[in-house]
């Protein structure tokens, strides 16, 4: 199978817009309630993209190599 190289690049254009929006809306949010709103709203949107691409259901181990970090989220290091 081949790989559609516009397809990937733009895959990898969304991941990074995604990551430094995120991160940009957390960081420059006003006040520590909005803040608050930031995170809440981008860990309860996210979990099921990361459970969608992992092909992972509620109570299912994270892969060889990976540790469940909080929440269900595996990770190759937990950051806390």
């Amino acid at each position: 199978m081949t790989t559609d190289l516009s397809q990937y690049a733009k895959l990898r254009t969304m991941l990074d817009s995604v990551q430094t929006g995120a991160l940009r809306q957390y960081l420059n949010a006003p006040s520590q309630e909005e803040r608050d709103a930031s995170f809440n709203y981008l860990k309860t949107n996210l979990k099921p993209i990361h459970d969608y691409v992992r092909g992972m259901k509620k109570g299912d181990p994270c892969p060889e190599g990976e540790v469940e970090c909080d929440d269900g989220y595996c990770a190759t290091h937990c950051t806390q």
